[in-house]
């Protein structure tokens, strides 16, 4: 039996810290290392951490400067033992028997990538049910296909969580210092490195969604590194997938027409000055992608050249 490391970045997620571990530390599957990584944390965090790993010999706990979650997850994987690692966020939880399925998937069909089906959970408990769609083993190209239109495979492939991962596939992937879009480019990078991946119908992870989380809070600087990060992916699939480049550029440029949305409607043109011209420009050279917006979005993209007030009276509306 292979040692699983179970990587966990902790940062002031003392209110559902524990029933995080308490769904950890119950694991079916016996060999495994958890890894508490203790971003500076200011609230009962670290107390918490310290108190399971007391408690239980199989946690270690890292307490580091505050660095981002990016660098929280790279030193989990620079001191993990295991053959395989998993990562889980401090406030989600897993199913009892998430580390055994995941491995025994891993082993079976003898994949570097094995990931199971999450779910949503609301604050309040209620959970939104998981998009359908096929599970099964993917080839690299078949996912790599889907990864940027189809909705059931963006569900379960934009985040490091429910995976199980061969350590191996590794040795050339760590996750950027981006506060937003640094999962999304890290699978990205890790499928590059595979052959193929299974994902299994079995709901084993249960991702809490909280509001004021990066994906769900206003607008600030952070969405600029969901640009960068597809940049960096657009260029990797130029020199290592190009059967996709095309999906991520037309992928990239919506993103970028709706960045440059949110700065307008949120007055911050001038603080993000040089960003909004560069990327008004970069929309104006590619034209030629015009054809791939939705409806919405070419009236987005037309009203960014002749009338960018028109954002704001569409936004006043919506309220």
């Amino acid at each position: 039996m292979h040692l699983i490391s179970i990587i966990i970045p902790v940062y002031n997620v003392a209110p559902f810290l524990k029933r995080c571990l308490d769904s950890v530390v119950c694991q079916t599957y016996h060999n495994i290392e958890i890894i508490l990584i203790d971003d500076g944390s200011t609230d009962e965090s670290p107390k918490i951490c310290d108190e399971y790993a007391i408690q239980y010999d199989t946690i270690k706990v890292i307490h580091k400067p505050n660095g981002g979650v990016s660098s929280a997850r790279n030193l989990g994987i620079e001191i993990s033992k295991g053959d395989y690692i998993t990562f889980i966020d401090s406030d989600d939880t897993v199913q009892s028997d998430y580390v055994e399925v995941m491995y025994r998937n891993a082993v079976q069909y003898n994949t570097p990538i094995s990931c199971c089906i999450l779910d949503v959970v609301e604050i309040d408990g209620t959970k939104r049910p998981p998009r359908k769609g096929r599970t099964g083993l993917y080839t690299k190209k078949e996912i790599l296909c889907k990864y940027f239109d189809n909705q059931f495979i963006k569900d379960q492939m934009y985040g490091p969580y429910n995976k199980l991962i061969k350590k191996t596939s590794l040795k050339k992937v760590r996750f950027k210092p981006y506060k937003m879009g640094e999962d999304i480019l890290f699978v990205f990078e890790l499928l590059q490195e595979s052959d193929n991946v299974y994902i299994d119908k079995y709901v084993g992870y249960h991702y809490l969604h909280r509001e004021g989380s990066a994906m769900t809070s206003a607008f600030s600087s952070k969405r600029l590194d969901y640009i960068f990060a597809g940049e960096e992916m657009y260029k990797i699939s130029c020199e290592k997938t190009s059967f996709i480049s095309h999906k991520i550029e037309t992928w990239l440029f919506n993103h970028i027409l709706v960045t440059l949305r949110q700065i307008y409607i949120n007055n911050m043109t001038n603080l993000f000055e040089d960003f909004y011209k560069k990327k008004k420009k970069y929309l104006l050279d590619n034209r030629r992608l015009f054809k791939t917006l939705n409806n919405m979005r070419k009236l987005d993209y037309i009203a960014l050249f002749t009338f960018p007030y028109y954002f704001k009276l569409i936004y006043k509306l919506k309220k």
